[in-house]
């Protein structure tokens, strides 16, 4: 059995670096000067099981999409992002648009909950919607 949180995790900023309207982190990589909106990407958990015949995982990776404001918060601008995300995870309700991993298999990516935060910091406003996604996997 391989760990598979950092294969699905790349997978993920494949996906949407670059590709979404802000830019995309990893877990701790934000550079502390940063001063935009952004995606920060991390791992929630990970159940693993043995069926005999294969190696299970379910992981829950979160998608933290953060946006600052000087003013009063626009919370349209978090959904907007996460709309550009979920478009790209879940083009359809057949599949998920996540690269293949080498020996894993994603069988399955469900948006399964979001939590919405406001923060105060020195004059900004920072609104956060948190959303996870659990993960269905196979390794081959």
């Amino acid at each position: 059995m391989i760990a598979v949180d950092d294969k699905v995790m790349n997978s993920w900023q494949e996906l949407l670096d670059g590709v979404i309207s802000v830019p995309v982190f990893i877990e701790g990589s934000v550079p502390e000067e940063y001063a935009g909106n952004y995606v920060e990407l991390r791992v929630e958990s990970e159940t693993e099981d043995d069926t005999k015949h294969s190696f299970r995982s379910d992981l829950v990776i979160i998608t933290d999409i953060v946006t600052r404001f000087n003013v009063s918060p626009v919370r349209s601008v978090a959904s907007a992002i996460d709309s550009e995300i979920k478009t790209l995870v879940r083009p359809n309700a057949q599949s998920h648009g996540l690269l293949k991993p080498d020996g894993v298999q994603i069988l399955g990516v469900i948006a399964s909950d979001a939590n919405f935060l406001q923060e105060y910091s020195t004059g900004v406003i920072y609104y956060r919607k948190i959303v996870r996604y659990t993960h269905k996997i196979v390794q081959n």
